[in-house]
């Protein structure tokens, strides 16, 4: 029988790979905005090749132009 304490543990492990998941693709993402804005790739263009709207990859595109214009 599965106590209170099991249940709540089992959904925290759960949302724990959920969020792990989600930075994975984030940074799956950012990582290839990158190496695509080195490239010399519009916004536009990066949103497709990726198969993301643009809305999706626009603040992590300026995220990224943001980073490399710092260094």
């Amino acid at each position: 029988m599965c106590n209170l304490s099991d249940l709540i543990e089992e959904r925290g492990i759960a949302k724990g790979i959920e969020q792990g998941i989600e930075q994975g693709d984030r940074l799956r993402l950012l990582t290839q905005i990158q190496k695509k804005l080195a490239k010399g790739k519009s916004l536009d263009q990066i949103a497709d090749e990726l198969e993301e709207t643009v809305e999706v990859i626009r603040p992590l595109y300026e995220q990224v132009v943001q980073e490399m214009d710092s260094n």
